[in-house]
This record gives structure tokens, C-alpha cells and sequence, in this order.
């Protein structure tokens, strides 16, 4: 979301806000890799905030996903639970989705979490 409201024409007028040069809303809404603006991944569960542990967190529909049995099991697609969209669903090993929410809310502390910037 911009940090000013765009006005809406008949024409369709793109906005990059990859480069960082389009405020966003709220307060580290996005972060930086390389030079490159990005919305914060891991709301697995739709619920405005990214959390590794604790009740309603983004990490067990992960292992839900893969059928909740074996960690290693990976399930093909798409899905709300595949976190780096590379169309695989993964728990463990390289790549995880799991490991991208650790990330997102700071990758030290596992109880940490990260909310959503809404107005």
C-alpha cells in the first residue's frame, strides 16, 4: 500500500515499488535485498501477522501441508503454505518455507513477530 493515496484514472498507471522510490504505508513495511523492495513474506494463515511459534502461527500449516508426518515430505503447487513461491511446499532442507517466516520476523527470536501495515 502507498503511503499516499494514488488517484484512479481510465488509464491504468503502473507503480513500481520495487526501487523504493514510492513511499509505502506504515513502518517497515517492506525490506531490501539487494537493492530491491519486497513485501515482507510469511502470513501463511491470513491473519495480518507473522508468527514462528504460539497458537495461530505461519510454521504448522507448513508441516499440515505436507501431510504432518514426515518433516522431509514436500507437496507440489502454488499454495498459501509455499512461503517463497518456488511452487514447492517444503518443511525441511534447502529452500524451506518454514525458514522464510524465521526470517521475516527477525531470525533471532522465535517468539518475535512481524504485523501487517494496515491504515
Amino acid at each position: 500500500m502507498t503511503a499516499l493515496p494514488v488517484p484512479l484514472t481510465m488509464t491504468a498507471l503502473p507503480i513500481d515499488l520495487t526501487d523504493g522510490s514510492v513511499a509505502t504505508y506504515g513502518t517497515d513495511a517492506q525490506r531490501s535485498t539487494g537493492g530491491i523492495h519486497r513485501l515482507w513474506a510469511g502470513d501463511v494463515t491470513g491473519d495480518h501477522v507473522v508468527k514462528y511459534v504460539n497458537t495461530g502461527n505461519d510454521r504448522d500449516p507448513i508441516l499440515v501441508a505436507i501431510g504432518g508426518v514426515l518433516p522431509t515430505a514436500t507437496a507440489i503447487g502454488y499454495l498459501p503454505t509455499d512461503v517463497n513461491m518456488d511452487g514447492v511446499v517444503k518443511y525441511t532442507g534447502p529452500a524451506n518455507d518454514r525458514d522464510r517466516i524465521l526470517i521475516t520476523i527477525g531470525g533471532v527470536v522465535a517468539t518475535d513477530i512481524r504485523n501487517a501495515q494496515f491504515p
